[in-house]
Order: C-alpha cells, then structure tokens, then sequence
C-alpha cells in the first residue's frame, strides 16, 4: 500500500482548508494525501495521526511569538492560536512516534519553534542586514532568488546540487536554529532557507517546493518523494512491530525509580515506560535490579541483597499498578500471550550476582522473585568471578561457588548473562554451563575495543553453544572516535551477523543505565532501529531474530532444561 501523508490546514471562515498543490505534490510522489482538520481536542488528533505514516507541515499566517518566548512586535501579522496548538500537537506526535515531517515556509518556521528555536516576527524590522525581497509578487510557479544549499547535507544529497532556484513567500524566518537541528541552505542576504536533523527524518524549507513541483522542477518533486520514501520505510517497521514481538533485553530502569513515579504514565526522569515503549513499538523489556559492586564482607553482601530484593519489589509495584497496560511475564510464552493480551511484557533481571553473597539459596529467592537472567557480576569482582572492569584476577575467572551458582541457574532456568564479566571468566562460563549463555548488553570488540565488548572469538564461541550477543547503545561500547549514533550500533549488528550468523544477535539498550544514542535516545525511538535495518536490506524474518526471536529461542531452551 502507498503511504499515507498527513498534511495539515489552514483554518479560515469556520473551515479547515488547503492549497491543492500540496496534495498534488503528495500524489504525483506516490503517497495518499491525508488532510488533518484543525482541532482545538489533542486526543482527536493524535487518533487522527496514528494513521499516518509521514507528515506535511503546511504554510499559513504567523506564530504567535509566546511560543518562543517574546512579545509581539507591531509588525506582527495575523495569528491563531487554534491553528497553533493544532500545529505543536502534530509535530509532537510525529516526533515521539519517528515519523517523517516535511516543513514548508510557516510549517517549517514552527518545526524549528516546536524544537526550541527562535524565529525573526519580521525579517524587515529585526534583520540587520540588506535584504531580498521575500514576497514576490509572480506566479507561484517562478523561482525569483537562489538559494545555497550545504554540500554534504541530506537537503543536497536531495536535491542534487548545491544551488537552487526557488519562489519565496513570507516575512517571518528562522532566527536561532533550535539545538537538535541546523541550517542546510541560506539566501545571498543570509536568511535561513532550509533546516534538517542529522539524526532523525526531518526536513524543513522557507519556500513552496509544491507549486515548483507541479510546474515540473525535478529537484523540487525529489523533496516530495524523499518524504513518501521515508515515510514507506515507517510503514514497513510499524508493520513488522505489529506482527513479531520486539523485545529489549536490558535496561536499568528501576534505578531511577521514584516514590511518585508511574510507569503507565509519560515519565520525565525515565527513558523507559510504558507510554515510550507503546510509541516505539517495543513490546517487552529485561528490567534490571542493578547493584553497585562494594565491599566482599558480610555486611556490605547483605545490603547489596537487601537492595535487590527492594528493587524487585518495586517492580512488581510498577506492574501490579499498570495491570491494564502491562504484566510480569516470566516465560517466553508468556512474552508472546502479552503482545496478544496488548500488554507489555516485563521481565525482572539481575544485574550483578554480587547480591547473592555466598549464599547458594538466594539463587532460588531471586528465581521466585521474578529473575530470569542474572549478570554474574559488574564492574569489579564478586565471589561468583572476576569481571571486565576492575579486576583483581580475583577467581583467575569463575571461582568455586560460581560453578555452584551457575549450576543451581541451569537447574531453575535462570539464564547466565556474561556482560560485564572477564574474559577468562567469559570462557568458563560457556564450559560450566549446560545452557547457551546470553550478554544482555554488550557489543563487538572488532569496532570498538572495549574489556566490555566480545572479540570475534567470543563471538563464534557464544555462537556455537547457541547463545546470544544482544548489541548495547551505549555510547562508550559503540566507538572511540566519534559520537555513537544509531547507525553505529547496527554496523555492530551487521559485523556480529557476518562474524557467526542472524541466529545470534539482538538489542539490550541499556537505557537508564547509560544508553542512549544519537538517533535512538528512549524506548519511543526504538523503532528506528527496524527503519535502519530496513534501510540496509534485512530480510523481514531477519529483524524478527534480532527483535527478540534469538533471545527467546535460548529462553526456551534453559527454560526446557530446568529441572524445577
């Protein structure tokens, strides 16, 4: 099916309307206009934007400057505060929800004001500089300046050229770029004429590329089709999220955990809840009582397991409180009856077997608690072995009791969880247990060289025993010589698939923990991460195993191996 693209309206005289050309322009790039009556009811309107698979920003009168923090100016046009609400409330769902946007001339002014920005009221009076005319007075169809557009930019690589004729009809701009996003192309005066986000697919233009389009100007039709490809790729992702469980297999959410904090509710302090998850298509999560390493005393090892079993209950709190939107999900069928119950699925983990001191029987206290992974240690050495980060050479890898504490894991199901521990530790976790073994979140050493990370060796081990190397996002375990971005945590998926094969990779965020990337900052945008593999020519069955199916294949087998 063509994609659906949302456009929104001016509203005058007591109706919702719009110039043709810009659902000509929608059709003659192979997408489905959809016209947005203007509302003043954000629930309506949100309904209205769950159809949509892209969205166009349309022009219209001015904005009133409130929205950026300034009074207005005598030279101030008309504005509407109806149509401004309707403008923010879109905008705001395209961008929790990843979908493409598309701003002209006003649509763009107000991408950029929705982002933090700034515009000029008018560019006449607040301009220092000798200016252009920017109304023309010729058919909407003549291209009457230049523009100059950054090379290397998506704009260009777009448009196909570093210069453009364009129309030009306003006298409000751009003044101060909003942070997440840059200035691709400026008229000879200096006025902002494009904006993009080198992270997301969101594109904004001062002119009317929909009248320059129906006059047959090809680099004008591309900015239309750029929107209708994007948005085919966000139609595809969404489809796939509705089909096959998506699962994240590691965040440290109940870390931030607060007394007031609802997890069935948009939370501030929390890159994970089940508002983001819902927007991001996730449908289950590891959730992981983290414990800080201390000292190795009795003291110190009971307050460690203190705190676990605190944090487990918080989290059984957080689900028994959100039984409509969310359940404890102990198995791997019962993560896949939550997506047909339309529930999202939580798993408690540990992370840090620190917690169970030198007591063989908190392993089953954990397991009745709702743990079904436990990371046998963290950054520093516990009595279970020695780890990654911090290291002593304590155990020279796992010690005794850690043999007996993985045995007593593969005889309730509990998986083993090899992130964060050493490397010879690393190996003789895979000897000692029965089960494939997982790391919940870590990535590949090859392109980045962290003690955290598996080299391909560990890589083809984990493999053959049937286990699972689940790609972290967080920023130090992805590269060493630039900002980690999505794009650089699926080059790790791609180098684990052509290293041991699709059957043994997956994703564990790490957010709440540290995670968090450019591109895929929270649960909402992980969706993203589907549009990128997409984007690289995975296979639908492909995203499916690395979405949760290889994950959920080794939980079955320990699951099938237990002796419980």
């Amino acid at each position: 099916m063509k994609p659906i693209i949302g456009i929104s309206v001016n509203y005058k005289e007591q109706t919702s309307r719009i110039a043709d050309a810009y659902v000509q322009a929608v059709h003659l790039a192979g997408g489905v206009p959809l016209l947005i009556p203007v509302l003043d009811d954000k629930e309506t309107l949100e309904n209205a934007m769950r159809q949509v698979d892209g969205l166009l920003m349309s022009g219209g009168a001015d904005i009133d400057p409130s929205y950026f923090n300034e009074t207005p100016i005598p030279e101030l046009g008309d504005v509407d505060p109806k149509r401004d609400f309707y403008d923010c409330t879109l905008i705001d769902f395209a961008r929790r929800h990843q979908l493409p946007i598309l701003g002209i001339c006003r649509g763009m002014q107000v991408l950029n004001v929705c982002f933090g920005g700034t515009l000029y009221q008018d560019i006449y009076a607040q301009h220092s500089d000798q200016l252009l005319n920017h109304d023309q007075s010729e058919a909407r169809q003549i291209e009457t300046h230049t523009v100059t557009v950054t090379p290397g930019s998506t704009l260009s690589q777009i448009l196909g050229c570093e210069q453009i004729g364009t129309n030009t009809f306003h006298h409000q701009a751009v003044k101060d770029v909003a942070q997440n996003l840059c200035t691709v192309a400026s008229s000879s005066d200096g006025i902002c004429e494009a904006i993009e986000s080198n992270d997301y697919p969101i594109i904004g233009v001062q002119w009317h590329p929909e009248n320059l389009a129906l006059a047959n100007k090809e680099s004008h039709i591309a900015l239309f089709q750029w929107l209708i490809n994007e948005a085919k790729l966000f139609r595809e992702a969404r489809f796939l999220h509705e089909t096959f469980v998506s699962l994240d297999s590691h965040c440290d959410t109940p870390m931030v955990f607060t007394d007031d904090m609802n997890l069935g509710e948009r939370t501030e302090g929390a890159l994970v809840d089940f508002v983001k998850m819902d927007e991001g298509r996730l449908d289950a999560i590891f959730m992981a009582a983290y414990i800080p390493q201390r000292e190795l005393d009795e003291t110190a090892t009971k307050a460690a397991n203190d705190l676990a079993k605190t944090i487990l209950e918080r989290i059984h709190t957080q689900l028994h409180s959100n039984g409509d939107k969310a359940m404890l999900a102990l198995t791997a069928d019962a993560i896949e009856t939550a997506k047909q119950l339309h529930k999202k699925a939580v798993t408690p983990a540990l992370e840090n077997g620190y917690a169970i001191g030198t007591d063989l029987s908190q392993v089953v206290q954990f397991y009745n608690a709702g743990v079904r992974y436990i990371t046998l240690c963290h950054n520093g050495d516990n009595a279970i072995c020695d780890s990654a980060a911090k290291s002593q050479n304590t155990h020279n890898g796992i010690s005794d009791f850690g043999k007996q504490v993985i045995a007593e894991m593969d005889r309730l199901g509990i998986m083993v969880d090899i992130s964060h521990v050493g490397e010879k530790s690393f190996w003789d976790a895979l000897a000692y247990s029965k089960n494939p073994v997982i790391a919940s979140h870590s990535s590949a050493r090859a392109l980045c060289d962290h003690p955290r990370n598996l080299t391909d060796e560990q890589l083809k081990a984990l493999a053959k025993k049937g286990g699972v190397c689940q790609v972290c996002l967080y920023e130090d375990f992805l590269s060493k010589t630039d900002k980690a971005s999505l794009q650089r945590a699926v080059d790790h998926i791609d180098h684990i698939v052509k290293t041991v094969g699709i059957d043994f990779v997956g994703i564990g965020s790490d957010f709440d923990g540290g995670g968090g990337i450019l591109g895929c900052q929270a649960s909402n945008e992980l969706i993203n991460i589907t549009k990128e593999l997409l984007r690289r020519g995975y296979s639908h069955d492909d995203i499916r195993k690395i979405w949760g199916g290889n994950l959920l294949r080794v939980m079955r087998q320990v699951e099938t191996n237990a002796q419980v």
